[in-house]
């Protein structure tokens, strides 16, 4: 019925939303849409039946600069709040999510092609990112460290690193964003997202909700890109000083080029890249149990999760 009810849906062209703001084609840069980057505009295709569902914004080196821009200006204010003062922001982005997540489920569906079901699972367990750093940036402690010496004291502040620029895979377009975003956002960084160019809608959905939420403009960006202008947006990134945290999840080969790019300025750069992840059964296994954790492995996300089984090892008796 699950599986009917997602072909109804992905037959029927662009569905209806509560809110359908929140399907947007705009870049978000310093709190404004830009909807012609560079003069140009990219499709973005529903993979379920190969239409289109839109054109958005193509970012080029210019705008790119101007997103820089802005989140180094607005990063400064938004690190001078209290933590409990951005907490309760993105607290308020987490309900906002929450309570339009029907909407975020058909975006994620219409532009990445899983299953409503998943993608409502997608939203909440994205949204949980949000909820978890908003109490988590409440608790970022210092240290007190033993002196050597009578009339010194030693103690450790811990600091937002400034502007943080987030390459997002296609696979979890909304999870992705919030994971990396929801840590950056809560120490107070400001962040720069460059989202897959397969799943835009997403991003830009969620960030239509951040503004919503109160999160200053200037502190979460979305560049859109193409495919084929992707790497001129990502040395852009990484040239600036300006930007001083590179977080990417993507594949090993693009993550090597990314970190060899990365310690010309010796960057700050965390990288999560891609998995050959085996499935072990023991002697003492039970079996039946055993099968199904291999499918719902597997199959889950049609098996585009780093963590999918490649390769099973089982014992001969």
């Amino acid at each position: 019925m699950a599986a009917k009810k997602t072909l109804d849906f992905l037959s029927n062209g662009v569905p209806t939303f509560a809110r359908s703001q929140l399907l947007n084609n705009k870049a978000w840069i310093g709190g404004e849409w830009m909807l012609e980057g560079q003069g140009k505009t990219y499709p973005v295709i529903n993979p379920a039946n190969g239409q289109l569902i839109t054109h958005v914004t193509d970012v080029g080196i210019e705008e790119t600069k101007l997103a820089i821009t802005e989140a180094y200006t607005a990063q400064k204010k938004w690190a001078r709040l209290t933590a409990k003062e951005r907490s309760g922001v993105l607290r308020k982005w987490y309900d906002l999510m929450i309570k339009y997540k029907d909407d975020l489920a058909k975006i994620i569906t219409l532009e990445e092609g899983k299953p409503l079901v998943e993608s409502l699972t997608e939203v909440a367990y994205g949204a949980s990112f949000i909820e978890w750093f908003a109490e988590e940036g409440k608790r970022i402690y210092g240290d007190i460290i033993p002196s050597t010496v009578n009339d010194r004291k030693i103690f450790v502040l811990k600091q937002p690193v400034g502007v943080a620029a987030l390459i997002t895979p296609w696979n979890f377009p909304i999870a992705m964003v919030t994971r990396k975003a929801g840590a950056a956002l809560a120490a107070g960084c400001s962040v720069i997202l460059k989202p897959s160019e397969e799943t835009p809608l997403s991003a830009l959905a969620i960030a239509e909700l951040s503004d919503e939420a109160g999160i200053p403009r200037g502190v979460f960006n979305v560049l859109t890109c193409s495919r084929e202008t992707t790497p001129t947006i990502g040395q852009c990134l990484i040239n600036d000083d300006r930007v001083t945290k590179l977080s990417f999840t993507g594949s090993t080969a693009t993550g090597k080029r990314l970190m060899a790019s990365c310690s010309e300025s010796v960057k700050r750069i965390s990288l999560e890249l891609g998995g050959n992840a085996p499935f072990i059964v023991f002697n003492s296994a039970d079996i039946p149990a055993a099968v199904r954790g291999a499918m719902a492995a597997k199959f889950r996300n049609s098996g585009q999760v780093r963590g999918t089984n490649n390769n099973s090892h089982i014992p001969c008796n």
